[in-house]
């Protein structure tokens, strides 16, 4: 066996070197392919790149071109604009060259018509100065007479003021006396009310705390009842704990048993599935027999001798011991098919087998006789008695097992075998035999796995074993399923019992701050009584001294209305007196009053004719300047308006240039469109073209990685024969060269290997898991290729997605931009009230990598990056980008939180205008606490807390 297997060896070796060769040659053709390809898809990406490069150069040329063109369009429209301009002021001039000749007219007229009403207001002047003087005449002489009158109507009114000072002193008198006597009234009234109050408070207070009194006990004995009721819940809750605990210990013990038994499932199972395996691959069986029953096209085979037996559980041995190799006799119909069988075997090298014939058998001589019993043997019984035969083949075994007989040990069967042991065969259910001729057989066999037949009781027996624990499974499932819902019905109960008693808790606390509540109450109407007695005593004191002073006001005030009677007589005459003096000063001031309101009109006359005549002789002077300067700004206009006409020819020569300069720079702008389109198109066919290498290159990577495969194979396949040589007969495979006179042909090798093997496998089992092991790993392998196949094929869509998405990005990203800077440009001045703003993308190749800078030049200011300006202008340039950002794409509504806490009042006035304007197309929400702000809103929202804890929503709308 070592000769033939190390030249078969040799021979592998041989073959081995060959394959590893030439997919070493086939590795270095497809690594010289890869490099090359590699080399030209570095060639594509370099010219996509250049071309790239270009477009970027030809793009950032467009944008120039653009920009000079956007520059050219506004100096257009302002050189239009000045043009008109220039020319509404030319026609402006002329009209006011005549209006001012007519003003001048106009005004000459009114000089003249000023100076003649100057000389009428100076004599009118003059005679109102005579009529003033002869008015202060007649005032000196009213005035000596009005002062006798006065000095007379002195003295009385001093001595009727004396007796009007007592009279006032003594009604003040007599009213602080009836005031105090009303007083009294009002105080005796209070005191009265302040005793009923505090007798109805006295009273109130009672009543009220015999009611708590009440309620205090109710309160009580409700807090008695709510601790029986926390107690009973408290033993229930430790009663569900312990219950679910158990539950839980019981699902415990239950999964963990049910892991056992789906291991030992699994275990069954799999040992089940290997031997049914090995049944069906006949590996028991050895010789012609496994080659005829794997052969496929012989007739009349009828399967083995062992499917005809089925020996009772414990008799597999003692009937395998009997039968031996005969087991695996294989059963034909008749000779013919057995014939035709051992022709197959010649034919193909299978080895030697033997036959039965089920129609051509023949009963063996003796056997009623076997059938009688063997009663004269002490403890024997037939073997056939212990074994079940299949129908039609009762002959053959019957043949095959009448002289075997079953005994309990080897010695039973030495004895019977010394008493009449010539035509028996004696066997133990351990399989030890004592034949016919005295030869005992017996010990321990080689195998793992037993003979046929206790292959198949143990495939019955594993089977058994794999239904019961199958069985058990679904037991405990249901045991498992059943435990689980009992936990969660005392989860929920459990959780039940905690709510109800949380739910007992907040009772008691309630009434618990109801006690506290009730006591706190009762305190306080305490409290309230005792202060209503005391106020009952002291208004009952204060009543009594009202009376007493009653009566003394009463007596004073009788005393005072005496002297008051007297005082008003003397006072009457007096009054009556002054009364005829006052007429007459009332006469003589009244011709007084009238001469100098006379001769005060005089004076304003005379005052009004004087400004009338000077204001006259000013606008006759302002007249003669604004003639002048009339005629001045004349002239003026007759200069600028030659000067308007010499602008007038510039500026027609600058549009004409800027005009031709303009369809200068669109011809440019249409020239890079067409040149970028024709490049992004180039680019597109380049990146197609590398996309198509690379797949190229996947593909050259797969085909690769087979041939790396196959070569590590053809290596492992060396090292493991090299190994195997080693470890097996300690020769090296590599160094070893087999004799020419070996004997050896090596035609036939295979075959001899073949039956060598059928001896050394007749000697021991072999590793049953390799075969299942190599496939296992054979289906990893091959998993690992798909798998590896799959992430290239995933690699190459994410490139191209990637591709397709920066693309994509780039256009919609450079669109946003420019319409984003459009529109910030527009809002920053409104909320600076002038300036100028814009984004501006940093120097980078890759618009997606740039960053963007923010620069705005304020009124006043010269232009900076945003980090240079103050905090508040930061905050309102943010602003104004938020909005342009928002113009872009307006949507229905806008939420804004604060935005306005940075800024000023000037800016607030100007943000809210803005909001304002823009709330006719969306609606705003805004979140602020500036005064301002919340004027300008249409409703307001508030939230106030006007009770601990308790938050409440205001709304007003106007």
């Amino acid at each position: 066996m070592k000769v033939v297997e190390l030249r078969l060896a040799s021979m592998e070796c041989a073959a081995l070197g060959a394959a590893h060769e030439a997919a070493s040659k086939r590795l270095s053709g497809i690594k010289d392919e890869e490099v090359a390809l590699i080399n030209e898809i570095a060639s594509a990406e370099s010219a996509i790149d250049v071309t790239r490069n270009e477009y970027s150069g030809v793009e950032s040329a467009y944008k120039d071109v653009r920009e000079r063109l956007s520059v050219l369009e506004r100096e257009l429209s302002s050189a239009e604009r000045g043009r008109e301009l220039a020319k509404a002021r030319a026609e402006e001039i002329k009209r006011n060259e005549a209006r001012l000749r007519e003003d001048i007219n106009e005004l000459r007229g009114r000089a003249d018509a000023d100076a003649a009403e100057r000389d009428r207001l100076g004599a009118e002047a003059a005679e109102a100065d005579a009529f003033i003087d002869a008015e202060g005449l007649r005032l000196s002489e009213n005035s000596s007479r009005l002062d006798a009158i006065s000095a007379e109507y002195k003295a009385m009114e001093a001595e009727r003021n004396g007796h009007a000072a007592c009279a006032l002193k003594t009604n003040a008198r007599i009213s602080e006396v009836r005031h105090a006597l009303q007083n009294c009234l009002k105080d005796e009234d209070a005191t009265a009310a302040r005793e009923a109050k505090a007798a109805g408070v006295l009273d109130d207070a009672g009543r009220a705390l015999s009611a708590m009194e009440e309620d205090r006990r109710a309160v009580g004995e409700a807090l008695a009842k709510h601790g029986g009721r926390r107690d009973a819940l408290d033993a229930r809750m430790r009663e569900l704990r312990e219950a679910l605990s158990a539950l839980e210990a019981g699902l415990q013990e239950k999964n963990r048993e049910i892991k056992e038994v789906r291991a030992g499932h699994a275990k069954a199972a799999a040992r089940l599935s290997t031997l049914e395996e090995m049944e069906r691959n006949f590996e028991n069986i050895k010789g012609g027999a496994k080659s005829v029953m794997r052969a496929s096209g012989l007739q009349g085979m009828r399967g083995l001798l062992a499917d005809c037996i089925e020996a009772n559980p414990g008799f597999e041995r003692a009937v395998e011991a009997v039968l031996g190799d005969r087991l695996q006799y294989v059963l034909v119909e008749g000779h013919k098919e057995g014939v035709d069988a051992v022709e197959y075997l010649k034919g193909n090298g299978g080895g030697r087998g033997s036959f039965v014939p089920l129609r051509d058998a023949r009963p063996l001589p003796g056997m009623a006789a076997v059938r009688s019993g063997v009663s004269g043997y002490e403890g024997a019984r037939p073997l056939l008695g212990e074994v079940r035969v299949k129908e039609g083949c009762e002959v053959i075994v019957h043949g095959l097992l009448s002289d075997a007989v079953i005994v309990d040990s080897l010695d039973a069967a030495l004895a019977a075998w010394r008493e009449n042991g010539a035509v028996r065969t004696f066997v133990t259910p351990g399989g030890e035999t004592v034949d016919c001729q005295g030869i005992i057989t017996g010990g321990a066999e080689g195998g793992a796995d037993g003979g046929i037949l206790q292959r198949r009781a143990e495939i019955k027996k594993t089977a058994a074993l794999a239904a019961a624990l199958a069985e058990k499974t679904a037991t405990l499932d249901a045991a498992i399923k059943e435990t689980a819902g009992a936990i969660e019905a005392a989860s929920a109960a459990l959780e039940a019992c905690r709510e109800k008693l949380h739910s007992a808790d907040i009772e008691r606390i309630g009434a618990d701050a109801r006690l506290a509540r009730l006591n706190e109450e009762m305190g306080r109407l305490a409290r309230a009584r005792t202060d209503a007695q005391r106020e009952l005593s002291e208004a009952r004191s204060h009543l009594e001294g009202i009376s007493a002073k009653k009566l003394a006001l009463s007596g004073e005030r009788g005393g005072l209305e005496t002297n008051i009677a007297a005082i008003d007589e003397r006072i009457a005459g007096l009054t009556a007196a002054l009364l005829r003096l006052s007429e007459k000063k009332e006469e003589a001031t009244r011709a007084a009053t009238e001469i100098k309101i006379s001769i005060a009109r005089a004076r304003e006359r005379v005052e009004a004719l004087r400004k009338e005549a000077s204001a006259k002789a000013r606008q006759i002077e302002e007249t003669g300047s604004r003639l002048s300067a009339k005629g001045r700004e004349i002239e003026a206009g007759v200069a600028e308006a030659a000067r308007i006409e010499g602008e007038m020819s510039e500026m027609k020569a600058r549009l004409d240039a800027l005009l031709g300069e303009a369809d200068a720079v669109r011809k440019a702008e249409t020239a890079l469109t067409e040149r970028l389109g024709d490049l992004a198109a180039a680019i597109k066919g380049a990146e197609a073209g590398l996309k198509e290498r690379k797949a190229n290159e996947a593909a050259m990577q797969g085909i690769k990685a087979e041939v790396s495969i196959a070569l590590k194979e053809a290596e492992i396949a060396f090292e493991n024969l090299c190994e195997k040589t080693v470890e097996k007969y300690g020769v090296s495979i590599d160094s070893y060269r087999p004799a020419d006179d070996d004997g050896i042909d090596v035609e036939n090798i295979e075959p001899r290997r073949a039956e060598l093997r059928e001896k050394i496998t007749g000697l021991g089992e072999v590793s049953l898991g390799a075969l299942e092991e190599y496939n296992e790993l054979e289906r990893r392998h091959q998993f690992l290729l798909d798998q590896r196949a799959d992430l290239q094929r995933s690699v190459d869509a994410l490139t191209s997605a990637i591709t397709r998405i920066n693309r994509t990005t780039r256009e919609r990203f450079a669109t946003a931009f420019e319409e984003i800077n459009a529109r910030f440009k527009e809002t920053f001045p409104k909320f600076f009230n002038g300036g100028r703003a814009e984004l501006r993308l940093a120097e980078d190749a890759d618009v997606l990598e740039a960053g963007v800078e923010i620069v705005a030049q304020p009124p006043g200011k010269r232009l900076q990056n945003i980090t240079l300006l103050s905090g508040g202008e930061k905050a309102l340039t943010a602003t104004s980008l938020i909005f342009a950002i928002f113009l872009m794409k307006p949507s229905p509504f806008c939420l804004l939180d604060e935005v306005d806490a940075p800024l000023d009042e000037a800016n607030i006035d100007r943000f809210n205008a803005f909001v304002k304007e823009l709330s006719r197309e969306s609606q705003f929400i805004l979140i602020t606490h500036n005064k301002k702000t919340m004027e300008t809103a249409d409703a307001l929202y508030g939230v106030t807390m006007e009770e601990p804890g308790i938050s409440k929503t205001i709304t007003v709308r106007f």
